[in-house]
């Protein structure tokens, strides 16, 4: 039986893999795009309690977009695959879509926003989770305390 239901669970693994990197592949660049901004706004409201666990995923996650994004205004390669081309006398073929100046600025203004927002909700994430750890510290030591304390009362009282 033990074989069965490990069976079972390799291809419920197998399938549930090869669903999230179709999902992942059938993802627009606005749908990526609208994911990030998502993450972003959800770093604002993360509990304290789960700080530790999910605050890496986000940071990694949004560090690469940003940098996928800064490769993107600087014209290394464009979000979607673009189809027209330009073919020039010679027979070579020159991409016809490169950003204009405007649009590098407004790309660049774009992430520079995304940045600030994160840094901003990052802040605010972090602070709620070293308020967390400061009321539990305080506690601890209000405990500390009042076992110190005990503690005495008990060592004076046995020695009357």
């Amino acid at each position: 039986m033990p074989f069965k239901s490990s069976t079972i669970l390799i291809f419920l693994l197998a399938f549930s893999n090869s669903y999230s990197q179709e999902k992942k592949v059938k993802e627009t660049p606005f749908e990526y795009t609208k994911r990030f901004h998502s993450e972003v706004e959800e770093i604002k409201s993360l509990e304290a309690d789960v700080y530790e666990e999910k605050i890496d995923y986000f940071r990694s996650s949004i560090e690469k977009y940003i940098e996928h994004k800064r490769r993107v205004c600087n014209g290394e390669f464009s979000t979607m695959v673009l189809s027209e081309k330009k073919v020039k006398l010679d027979g070579t073929k020159k991409n016809k879509n490169k950003l204009s100046h405007e649009e590098r600025k407004l790309c660049f203004r774009e992430m520079k926003a995304l940045q600030i927002t994160f840094i901003n909700n990052m802040f605010l994430a972090r602070k709620r989770y070293l308020d967390h750890l400061h009321q539990l510290r305080v506690s601890e030591l209000g405990a500390a305390r009042e076992q110190s304390i005990k503690s005495v009362q008990k060592a004076f009282t046995k020695k009357r």
